[in-house]
């Protein structure tokens, strides 16, 4: 037996430039085999972490909240924004699970923003004409403070004019409503030496009206206040007759005041026998609102701004000036911005970008899915091209394998020889520009390497059998 009858030394040509390129193929087909593998483990990843953010927002929507305090500003002990405030901390603490309210009883307006300022309070109650820093943000409206004049007919007085040299208790000095009683004076010419005003508490002020030591009364509170209903159910035990002074240059005062309005008071709200007022009495009023800090939790106000509305009957059934709140208006301009967390509330309803561009979206998501369905059917038609042709391959692999088993010439076994590396040579170029895939030819490979050896041990068999 020779020795030199191996079929891979007597190949024409030698056999080293097909195992060349076999061995460069599997380097390329390892590289994109690692490529792969490291996308995989980055898309892995990736998803991953979608899970973990998402499950990390889901726990933080979710939390358990602790309860958060926040202390309000409210105005006088008793006075009707005090009392409204002490029966809105009563529904939150029964309608929210995070959110309380803390009310304190101050002096006016200015001493509130003061303290929210300073951070003492979260929020206060305001008149809509009190100055505030740029740091203040609003909440709600709570309800309108009319500019009221309480006198006794028999004193003579029949317009503003005529208070002039009467004895008038105002509000006391340095307060909202002592500023609000020298404004009317002002657009109505009065001066300080003409009306013989005396600054007092409504409570000394009101009995003095009823015992007929002043003659007349001006105070700014709504037209449930506790104190002026007081005062006319006493002036009712004591038989004494009061009538309210219009303010009829109301809508003046408000062009060149323009934080007051002008309103009516209705004919008799305070009483229908006797009737008080006796007609439609035309007045000033300023709206007492509801304000905040900018740099409160937006969550935190939005609460207590659903709770204000979403509780209006509870409130208005504790405290009738509960009616009252509304959203302030926002078309018509505000000198204090809304609080993020009270516009969040407000806008509820409104519709979302999806709603309003739900229409353009369709379309777009429908294009889309049509642009994916086409690129789907696209790679699956390549990717059957791909298995088809290296199918093809692979048949031939087949064909050859059949001629050597059935050949009985060792000349016969050089051409299928030669035959094999061209096909392995077509595939690695196929395999170069992605007419086959990796798969199909990492099984083209197992093929490639049994028919070979087939082919070797067939070719082997022959020289035996020549040379015996």
């Amino acid at each position: 037996m020779k020795q030199g009858n191996e079929p891979n030394k007597s190949t024409p040509g030698g056999s080293a430039t097909p195992r060349q390129g076999k061995a460069r193929t599997s380097r390329q087909a390892n590289r994109k085999s690692v490529g792969n593998r490291r996308l995989l483990v980055w898309s892995v990843l990736f998803g991953f972490a979608i899970l973990a953010l998402a499950f990390g927002t889901w726990l933080w929507m979710n939390r358990e909240r602790p309860l958060v305090e926040l202390s309000v500003a409210a105005g006088p002990y008793r006075s009707d924004s005090y009392e409204l405030m002490v029966e809105a901390a009563d529904v939150v603490a029964r309608q929210s699970s995070i959110l309380r309210l803390k009310v304190m009883p101050t002096t006016d307006s200015s001493k509130n923003i003061s303290l929210l300022n300073s951070g003492t309070a979260d929020l206060a109650t305001i008149r809509s004409d009190t100055p505030v820093a740029q740091n203040v943000n609003m909440v709600a409206d709570l309800f309108p403070d009319f500019f009221q004049v309480f006198f006794r007919p028999q004193s003579g007085i029949a317009r503003v004019r005529d208070l002039s040299g009467k004895i008038v208790a105002i509000p006391p000095f340095g307060t909202d409503e002592f500023r609000s009683f020298w404004a009317i004076a002002d657009h109505y010419d009065l001066s300080l030496t003409e009306v013989k005003w005396r600054a007092m508490p409504f409570a000394e002020a009101s009995d003095k009206l009823l015992h007929g030591e002043i003659d007349a009364l001006f105070t700014v509170r709504s037209l449930r206040d506790r104190l002026v209903l007081n005062m006319v159910e006493d002036s009712i035990l004591k038989r004494v007759r009061l009538s309210v002074l219009a303010i009829d240059q109301a809508p003046a005062i408000q062009v060149k005041r323009p934080f007051l309005s002008h309103a009516v008071i209705p004919k008799g709200v305070y009483g229908g026998n006797p009737v008080l007022p006796a007609l439609d009495t035309l007045s000033s009023s300023v709206t007492r609102t509801l304000v905040t800090r900018n740099d409160l939790d937006t969550e935190l106000i939005r609460e207590l701004t659903r709770i204000l509305f979403e509780n209006r009957l509870d409130l208005v059934i504790r405290f009738a000036l509960a009616s009252a709140i509304t959203k302030p208006p926002v078309d018509e301009g505000l000198s204090v911005p809304l609080h993020p967390g009270a516009e969040q509330y407000y806008n509820r309803d409104q519709p979302s970008f999806l709603q309003e561009n739900a229409e353009p979206l369709a379309l777009i998501v429908t294009l889309a899915a049509m642009l994916g369905s086409g690129l789907v059917a696209l790679r699956s038609r390549l990717l059957n091209n791909q298995k088809n042709r290296m199918d093809s391959y692979n048949f031939m692999l087949l064909d050859i394998a059949d001629q050597a088993q059935s050949t009985e010439r060792s000349e016969d076994i050089e051409k299928l020889k030669q035959q094999l590396f061209g096909i392995l040579e077509t595939v690695v170029r196929a395999l170069d520009t992605d007419e086959v895939t990796e798969e199909g030819f990492q099984s083209f490979s197992l093929l490639w390497e049994s028919v070979r050896e087939l082919i070797n041990d067939r070719y082997r068999q022959l020289r035996e059998q020549s040379g015996a």
